[in-house]
């Protein structure tokens, strides 16, 4: 059993800025029934009824089953490890009632799964626990907590991104000499597929949809896998990829060209949609700048690509990444329906969260969608990955 005390010390700082007196974290088998917060603040999993307990005053407490008190007590984390000797919701509402706080967070979240944890059965016991205590104060969301802490990476969660990254590109290297006229997007989407498994890699997503792959135009796009679609000359191939190593993710898009019989490098139409996604991506990358919000960063790369003459896409800028593709919190997006809500675009970012930058347009030879992950900085995106930054051209046969 082992706790990250980097991300409990975010889990304090983030209580005191959003001025959150407690935040529980409950569950219990959360093997079975997962809770996303517990995941990143440890390597361990609740077996019976438990409550971790973070106070703005920077103390901790746990409460759980006699049987998993002694692990909790070896950690040397928390300052107080409470076993329940009956019902769980009769020590906490003790625990609770010594605290004596105004606002609770509970990992509950309409738009946050990775703040989604509680079950409703927890949920209830702790209401209980609640109404014990006498408490009268007020239970929040802990969506902003959550977002802070799974958020904000530490150096060795940023180490282990970086390094999921370089291996990400060594497949897309290996694919140039794979990828060629004549076969079938799936094969192209075995040949991934292949590549993970040889090495010992996880998938980002679901492995039905990984990697996602399409090619010319028509060819049906978004999270479908790869469709049976030929790959032909003068074809764009977009591939969108991403592994798990080390318990971390990448989630990188690179575009192939498959050249026709008399050319030597990609016509022009196809390069300047590709140069000015590129470009908008860059520009993106220099404004990801701690205190910036989403929709700001969203809003720099849209204007820059619609104003090239290309449609604005449906979907946001990017989204965080780590335990997994997409991480929850905070999303660089537009001011849409399906994303204007504050917590998703309005909130500011912070130093040391992940994003991924990835814009698309329509050309009449298929998609250009690229992706990079970018690390915010207080200069701005640093790309975990030199960003790709020509098309890559293959050779029809």
């Amino acid at each position: 059993m082992g706790f990250r005390r980097e991300k409990i010390e975010i889990a304090f700082d983030a209580l005191a800025l959003k001025n959150v007196d407690l935040w529980i974290v409950a569950g219990q088998e959360s093997a079975t029934n997962t809770e996303p917060a517990l995941d990143v603040l440890s390597d361990t999993e609740f077996i019976g009824l438990t409550a971790l307990i973070f106070s703005k005053d920077r103390t901790s407490k746990v409460v759980c089953t006699p049987i998993d008190a002694n692990g909790y007590v070896i950690t040397k984390v928390f300052d107080e490890v409470v076993p329940f000797p009956v019902r769980f919701q009769d020590t906490l509402a003790e625990v609770i009632r010594d605290y004596a706080p105004k606002t609770i967070a509970l990992d509950f979240s309409e738009e946050n799964p990775s703040a989604d944890g509680l079950s409703v059965g927890t949920f209830n016991l702790i209401q209980e626990a609640l109404d014990k205590a006498g408490f009268e104060g007020e239970v929040v969301s802990a969506d902003p907590i959550v977002a802070q802490v799974r958020g904000i990476k530490t150096e060795d969660e940023i180490q282990k991104i970086r390094k999921a990254c370089a291996e990400t590109q060594v497949v897309f290297e290996a694919a140039k000499d794979f990828i060629r006229p004549g076969m079938n997007c799936q094969d192209i989407y075995a040949f991934f597929q292949n590549e993970v498994e040889r090495k010992g890699f996880g998938y980002s997503w679901p492995a039905s949809a990984n990697p996602g792959v399409n090619s010319g135009f028509g060819c049906p796009g978004g999270h479908v896998g790869a469709p049976d679609w030929p790959v032909q000359k003068g074809d764009l191939v977009n591939v969108d990829f991403g592994i798990i190593l080390d318990g971390y993710s990448s989630d990188i898009q690179r575009m192939y060209y498959i050249l026709k019989d008399d050319e030597e490098d990609a016509p022009q139409e196809l390069k300047d949609a590709f140069y000015a996604v590129r470009d908008g991506i860059q520009l993106a990358a220099e404004a990801l700048k701690p205190g910036m919000t989403g929709n700001q960063v969203d809003t720099v790369a849209r204007e820059y690509i619609v104003g090239k003459g290309y449609p604005s896409w449906n979907a946001a800028l990017g989204h965080q990444i780590g335990k997994v593709a997409h991480d929850g919190g905070v999303l660089l997006g537009p001011r849409a329906p399906r994303y204007n809500k504050p917590e998703l675009i309005d909130t500011p970012i912070s130093k040391n969260m992940v994003f991924t930058l990835e814009p698309g347009v329509p050309t009449s030879a298929g998609r250009v969608g690229l992706e990079e992950d970018v690390l915010v900085t207080e200069n701005g995106g640093e790309f975990l990955l030199p960003p790709q930054r020509e098309l890559y051209l293959i050779k029809g046969e």
